[in-house]
């Protein structure tokens, strides 16, 4: 295997001193050597372990052929616009082969951003090649085989060119204190929306011989606005995606899909704002973001000052129960609070109940009453998180509840039920368009999709892999949940990235409806008084369907 990756690359590495013969100025720790590959790594919650193990994998698998990895930077700052920045200087002043970042996205380094195209097509280099395993084998599957179809939109700009590598499968969802919990008699997560708020309204008020929120200062939320208010935004975006992935997609371009690569544009577009899951979703989101429900300080803490009061003691001066976060909350949180890691447990947003009515409701065939509509939506979450089939469920709700469901209704529900919010797909890798080693760094890369490297992504960075399933089980069960959810059969991958005609439209406006993360929830923390959740969020909608006709207008100079 060796000996024909050197066949493939000779002609490559040859290039490479050529190059480096020419007087450049690289950043500071790069290896100005033609068999070593300088990366760039944004380290976000999951440290640099994981990377420096990879190096010294990569390293011995490639030591007779010379080729190398050098970290040259691992950064929380190596990420975003800055790095876009730092490509357009140029690769001879920089001397960054790899860039394994965040929060950049393919067209941005493709001929419709900013500075241009910056990087490679990884589709034929990367993606239609098998992955390499820590002993130099290659896998019998290539790697777009691996990969959920979900990701593939998001790795690709508008040009159809694929110049992203997904490297991280972080899921959004939610935090919760299961030791706290349990204390107000609650011994399961909640799978609906209305349980939930349940839980919230037991830990509030009092429950099993608690006293309320205002006497224990145990609270059931608590978030944060000032640099993490995207985690709400995903639990309100994955609410709307439970009514139907596709639609939700058709929202973020504007156009719906062919099925063959091409998009047809949505007439009139902005109509969507008067989908009535909408208000469903924000009826929710204005009571999941009632401050009467949130400890002391959620509007203005800083992300670690929130996930502490998830940490501390129920008999602490101000704490809370769950927190709108993601799997990668342990690895943030382990040094600090080592001893309480096993007290958190991990799991999606729950399902809307709203769904449920809507599919079994007195409005329907079925004419069930709300509540028995909860219980049958949270008994197929139940075993959909057990990973039963459709058959299987049927079955199972027939006996229990004497309904016969149609195969269609519950597949609904599965899948809102594997709907995630995935945060991975922000984190891509990408290769410099000018770097002359770009095959070498290509086999940096096929590797990150291997299962060794899931093992030592679970291992040292409690992350998951989107290319592999690890077998190794982690001692916490807050990432057994985490990696479940993943490997469920009615796994899907959502993201807010805006795409096609939207992004030309609405900008940088990703979300429903507001252009900012924070400005989003700052609207929902401040209801009037006189309206109820529900006609709250039909104006903030209809604010969202005002402001998106304008906008349209404009664009189409109506």
């Amino acid at each position: 295997m060796k000996k024909i990756i050197s066949m493939i690359l000779a002609t490559t590495v040859s290039l490479g001193c050529l190059v480096f013969s020419a007087s450049c100025k690289p950043q500071s720790n790069v290896v100005k050597e033609p068999k070593t590959v300088n990366i760039k790594l944004y380290k976000a919650g999951f440290d640099e372990v994981f990377a420096r193990e990879l190096q010294d994998k990569f390293n011995a698998v490639f030591a007779e052929e010379g080729y190398k990895m050098n970290i040259s930077s691992a950064e929380h700052g190596n990420s975003g616009v800055k790095m876009v920045e730092e490509m357009y200087m140029g690769y001879e002043d920089q001397g960054i082969d790899l860039y394994i970042t965040g929060a950049i996205m393919p067209n941005q380094v493709s001929p419709v951003g900013e500075f241009g195209e910056l990087c490679i097509d990884l589709r034929e280099i990367v993606f239609n090649q098998p992955a390499i395993n820590y002993d130099g084998t290659f896998t019998a599957d290539k790697i777009s085989d691996r990969l959920s179809e979900d990701f593939v939109p998001y790795l690709c700009a508008d040009n159809g060119k694929m110049y992203g590598f997904t490297w991280a499968q972080t899921s959004a969802g939610m935090v919760v204190n299961t030791k706290k919990l349990a204390s107000y008699g609650f011994t399961e997560l909640p799978r609906t929306t209305d349980e939930m708020f349940e839980m919230f309204d037991a830990i509030y008020n009092g429950a099993n011989g608690i006293a309320g929120s205002e006497t224990t200062k145990t609270y059931p939320l608590t978030y944060t606005l000032v640099d993490a208010a995207t985690y709400q935004n995903g639990a309100f975006l994955t609410w709307y995606a439970q009514y139907g992935v596709e639609n939700y997609n058709n929202f973020l371009r504007f156009q719906t899909d062919n099925g063959d690569g091409t998009w047809t544009n949505i007439e009139n577009a902005y109509t969507m704002f008067d989908d009535p899951a909408l208000v469903d979703v924000f009826t929710a989101s204005y009571q999941i973001m009632d401050e009467k429900y949130a400890a002391a300080g959620s509007t203005t803490h800083k992300l670690n000052q929130a996930q502490a009061l998830i940490m501390k003691e129920a008999n602490s001066q101000n704490n809370a129960v769950f927190m709108l976060n993601g799997d990668w909350f342990l690895n943030e949180v382990k040094a600090e609070y080592s001893n309480q890691l096993h007290d958190i447990e991990f799991m999606n947003v729950p399902v809307i109940s709203a769904l449920g009515i809507k599919l079994f409701g007195e409005g329907t065939a079925y004419g069930l009453s709300d509540e028995t509509c909860d219980s049958i939506l949270s008994a197929i979450c139940k075993m959909v998180d057990e990973n039963k089939t459709i058959a299987e469920i049927k079955a199972q709700i027939k006996a229990d509840f004497d309904v016969e469901l149609a195969d269609a209704d519950i597949q609904a529900v599965a899948s809102a039920r594997g709907t995630c919010f995935s945060r991975g797909i922000e984190h891509l890798a990408f290769i410099h368009k000018d770097s002359p080693k770009k095959d070498i760094a290509a086999l940096v890369l096929r590797m990150m999709a291997s299962k060794d490297f899931a093992d030592t992504f679970m291992r040292t960075a409690n992350g998951s892999s989107p290319y592999s399933n690890t077998t190794e089980p982690s001692p916490y069960k807050f990432i057994n949940q985490a990696q479940a959810l993943v490997t469920n059969r009615y796994f899907r991958a959502i993201n807010s990235r805006v795409q096609g005609l939207r992004f030309s439209v609405m900008a940088t406006d990703a979300y429903i409806p507001h252009i900012s993360d924070t400005a989003l929830a700052g609207e929902l923390l401040h209801k009037p008084s006189t309206l109820t959740y529900r006609q709250a969020a039909a104006e903030l909608i209809l604010k969202g369907r005002q402001e998106a006709q304008a906008k349209w207008n404009r664009y189409f100079n109506k």
